[in-house]
């Protein structure tokens, strides 16, 4: 056969599970800023200083006040997450503990300039900051796997493929632009681009990749290959049958995507 070949280029892109891992680690650090925050606040409230037994001085509210404040900075990112449920009248988690968090401050900050009031909520708050800064990694950090699993499947398919053109001639070609009914050459050692039943070749290919078996799997005429399947010693020649998203790797990235963003039925519930 007599080989075309087509330069395509691949624009880069921020993939989503890089966000989400970035976004783990800078909420894993807000999450450590205020933990060593939460001992000063803690060590200086009255409830604790009468349990230990030590002295408390009334001006230590300021203290507490403007460790709270800086704490309730580590807040914002919620009432971004809350707007966005106002937006799109979605209320949530978010709404609630926004409301919360800001109602809670406010009137604890309201009563540091008021002290006959002797009523606030600075450990409360704080702690509640604390907690679910704490959530929010593990959420992210979630979706950072999710991400690496995308990933992964993405790089079980080739860029290109071998499409066979009229008589012995094929072209290199994006996977992106084969269709069902498509001929396609798989040399040696390369990855079927999609599904497709074999019509020329026999040999060994391997399947780890769909059956977790190592142990390569024979292939003749009239045999069905899976995306993603590596050649082993051999060529075929395979007729598409699934490309792209209908394809068993497809299939899989699908249902990966579908998980990553489906709210279990327990969180909706708890949302609402």
């Amino acid at each position: 056969m007599h080989k075309h070949d087509t330069t395509h280029t691949h624009p880069d892109s921020t993939s989503c599970h890089s966000m989400s891992g970035d976004a783990a680690k800078e909420y894993l650090r807000k999450f450590w800023i205020v933990t060593f925050l939460l001992i000063p606040l803690l060590a200086t409230n009255k409830t604790i200083t009468d349990l230990l037994g030590l002295p408390y001085f009334a001006s230590v509210r300021w203290l507490q006040f403007a460790i709270a404040s800086i704490i309730f900075y580590f807040s914002f990112v919620f009432f971004r997450h809350a707007w966005m449920e106002i937006k799109s009248k979605n209320y949530g988690m978010m709404t609630l503990v926004s409301m919360a968090t800001l109602s809670g401050y406010l009137f604890s900050a309201f009563t540091t300039f008021l002290p006959q009031l002797n009523t606030e909520f600075y450990i409360e708050i704080s702690t509640l900051i604390w907690v679910l800064l704490f959530g929010h990694y593990l959420e992210a950090k979630s979706s950072a796997a999710s991400g690496d699993a995308l990933q992964y499947v993405a790089q079980l398919l080739p860029k290109q493929a071998h499409k066979i053109l009229q008589g012995q001639d094929y072209q290199d070609v994006d996977i992106v632009a084969l269709k069902e009914n498509d001929l396609v050459l798989i040399k040696p050692g390369e990855k079927a681009p999609a599904d497709g039943i074999v019509q020329t070749g026999e040999g060994f290919v391997n399947e780890s990749h769909i059956s977790g078996e190592s142990k390569p799997v024979l292939k003749q005429k009239g045999d069905t290959i899976v995306a993603g399947s590596i050649a082993g010693d051999s060529s075929f020649v395979i007729k598409l049958t699934k490309v792209g998203e209908n394809s068993t790797v497809g299939q899989i990235k699908n249902l990966i995507q579908e998980a990553q963003n489906t709210k279990p039925r327990s969180q909706k519930i708890a949302d609402r």
